[in-house]
């Protein structure tokens, strides 16, 4: 029984090397193969999982400039009525201070006076920006019947005007006279003005210099009104180009230095809302 045995296991045929082979082949392609699977079902969850986020879109949002780790403030220094004898003068000033301003000229103004032509190319050779104030100022041909119509023919003649003697500049922003409150400046105004393409400032800070000839007065307004706007980061302060503010003006620029205001003019490609109608439309 015990050599029966013996000698049936040791007749017994054995796998050849080639078989260990294959079969090591075989399972490996098995495990490969189920990787692969997994692999490939992983990647169509992910790609199942990305495609809302590529379908998403984003604001465009404009960066917010700080200085010494603080939002930066703006003040815009904007002049009305001119061009007058004290434009050099307050040119003169800012260029002192490395200030750049924006002035709303008066067509009757450009027209009345001899050096008109250099003021305003020095204006825009400095950098400075020259709105448009109407040709006339006329409260009745502005605000009375056809008021929107006259406003906006008033304003395509004052900016083909200041093209022609500037070689290029083409204004793009007014100022109401009198301002866009108070009853005068009505929606109509509005709706013409956005249909012709054109911008409307009004005013943060009044210093009522048009009133007050004293410069001491007329930097107290100044003051005044601005420390109601404490917290604002753009402030536009409006001015005429008057001996009392020529007078006024250096203290101006260095009490906004003293309360961290940097100075700019307007910028078509930054332009902001303000005007008493609160409308983004101008």
């Amino acid at each position: 029984m015990g050599n029966y045995n013996r000698n049936y296991y040791s007749t017994k045929k054995q796998p050849s090397p080639l078989f260990y082979i294959v079969f090591s082949l075989v399972i490996v392609a098995i495990i490969v193969g189920g990787l692969f699977a997994n692999l490939s079902q992983q990647r169509r969850h992910l790609t199942y999982n990305e495609q809302p986020v590529e379908q998403l879109t984003f604001e465009k949002t404009t960066p917010i400039k700080r200085w010494h780790n603080q939002e930066a403030k703006f003040v815009y220094l904007t002049f009305d009525d001119g061009p007058s004898n004290n434009a050099s003068k307050i040119m003169d000033l800012l260029d002192q201070y490395n200030v750049k301003g924006t002035f709303f000229v008066l067509g009757t103004s450009i027209s009345n006076n001899a050096n008109s032509k250099e003021l305003l190319q020095r204006m825009k050779d400095s950098g400075h920006y020259i709105g448009m104030h109407t040709m006339t100022h006329n409260y009745n041909h502005l605000y009375g019947e056809n008021g929107p119509a006259n406003f906006v023919a008033e304003l395509k003649e004052e900016q083909a005007l200041i093209e022609e003697i500037t070689g290029g500049f083409k204004s793009e922003l007014c100022r109401a006279p009198y301002g866009t409150g108070g009853g005068t400046f009505k929606p109509e105004h509005i709706k013409a003005l956005n249909e012709a393409g054109f911008k409307c400032w009004d005013w943060d800070v009044d210093s009522l210099d048009w009133k007050y000839t004293d410069a001491n007065q007329v930097f107290e307004n100044v003051q005044h009104y601005t420390e109601l706007r404490k917290d604002a980061t753009n402030l536009v302060v409006l001015f005429h180009e008057k001996n009392s503010t020529l007078e006024a003006l250096p203290r101006v620029i260095e009490y906004y230095q003293s309360l961290g205001y940097e100075f700019l003019p307007y910028n078509p490609e930054q332009h902001f809302t303000r005007n008493f109608f609160h409308s983004d439309e101008i």
